[in-house]
């Protein structure tokens, strides 16, 4: 591997907050509560993205026309993952 590709490797901690990240899951109730999200439908509205929380940003899988986001669930095989390279 030449120089100028090891920054495109990713490390194991990098791997492993990410996984952290998916596995999490969100708290919907808590984050309209605080104002920074606002249930639409089977969607939610994101009032303030500077406030949602990262793990949340990386569930964020759709985005519709008039600005309804929809969020993956966090996921058993993340966690499987977080528990293996927790190790």
């Amino acid at each position: 591997m030449s120089n100028d590709r090891k920054s495109d490797v990713i490390s194991k901690e990098e791997i492993l907050k990410k996984a952290k990240s998916l596995a999490t899951p969100i708290d919907f109730d808590v984050l309209v509560a605080e104002g920074i999200l606002e249930k639409k439908g089977l969607g939610y509205k994101i009032l303030d993205m500077k406030r949602l929380p990262d793990h949340a940003k990386d569930k964020i899988i759709g985005i519709s026309a008039d600005g309804k986001v929809k969020f993956s669930k966090a996921t058993k095989s993340a966690q499987k993952l977080v528990d293996k390279l927790s190790k």
